[in-house]
């Protein structure tokens, strides 16, 4: 498959990079395709490419990054467009907001996107609860409890009730 990308020019990707959103995104639900891109491969960040617009890309980063105690449990009832078989199968990521001024740089903690690497399906997934912000200021509210993000793979932003 062919995405045109106004940031990383022409890409020939294979269907099974692709992730498909039923319910497409808050604000963008006409957009049901998206292609995930390595920011660099040292950073913690990465782009979340639009197959069917080339302008509309959202920068991601895992939760646990800068949040050691972000954590969502979900039912699997409420993940069924994703068809959730197993939590392992599941990863978190929040939409970054990245500002001229770094230091406001933000996270959408109150809806994370919910991926499920075993067949590639993906939905914006909006908690109930006020415990996480839609605004988190990742620089001015570093939690100082943050593992080396190179050991965050080992924690679980998600589990499954």
């Amino acid at each position: 498959m062919r995405v045109e990308t106004v940031r990383f020019g022409t890409l020939e990707v294979a269907d099974d990079q692709i992730f498909t959103f039923p319910m497409g995104l808050l604000g963008f639900a006409n957009h049901k395709e998206f292609l995930i891109i390595d920011h660099t491969h040292e950073s913690p960040f990465k782009w979340m490419q639009s197959c069917e617009d080339p302008e509309l890309a959202f920068i991601l980063t895992d939760p646990l990054f800068f949040r050691a105690d972000y954590h969502i449990a979900a039912r699997k009832g409420e993940l069924q467009v994703i068809d959730p078989s197993d939590e392992i199968d599941l990863v978190v990521s929040v939409i970054m907001t990245v500002p001229d001024d770094p230091k406001d740089m933000s996270a959408n903690l109150l809806a994370p996107l919910v991926f499920n690497m075993a067949n590639r399906l993906g939905m914006q997934y909006v908690l109930t609860n006020n415990r996480y912000p839609v605004k988190y200021y990742v620089m001015r509210e570093k939690d100082p409890s943050v593992p080396d993000p190179t050991g965050a793979a080992e924690l679980r932003s998600i589990s499954l009730r």
